[in-house]
């Protein structure tokens, strides 16, 4: 997993696997400004969460974007959001579509372990 965040554009890009043969097929904005890029198995490549650290201060935010999915794309990207390493970063309720950025220190405890 690699973070590359940009503090000018408050942009958070979290790359979960590192190799050319995982290229994502498909992105699937949650929200405006959040992002999930996926290959075309369903397997998280690339979020982007842009206004990051503003997200995280939130108390609440409306998932909207993901709720207009069709059904079987939504369920299926729901199922990736409830799970790590995704779940780490984003809470989405299921059935009301509103959630929570994962704060900002989430960042800390991965750069310690990698």
């Amino acid at each position: 997993m690699q973070f590359f965040y940009d503090e000018e554009g408050d942009i958070l890009d979290v790359f979960f696997k590192d190799d050319s043969e995982n290229a994502a097929e498909a992105g699937y904005e949650l929200r405006e400004g959040v992002v999930l890029f996926v290959t075309a198995n369903m397997s998280p490549v690339q979020l982007t969460i842009v206004n990051f650290h503003r997200s995280t201060q939130l108390p609440v935010i409306h998932f909207d974007l993901l709720k207009k999915q069709p059904p079987q794309i939504r369920g299926t990207l729901l199922r990736l959001l409830a799970a790590p390493p995704l779940s780490s970063f984003l809470r989405i309720d299921a059935t009301t579509f509103y959630g929570h950025v994962m704060s900002p220190a989430i960042l800390d405890v991965y750069a310690k372990a990698a």
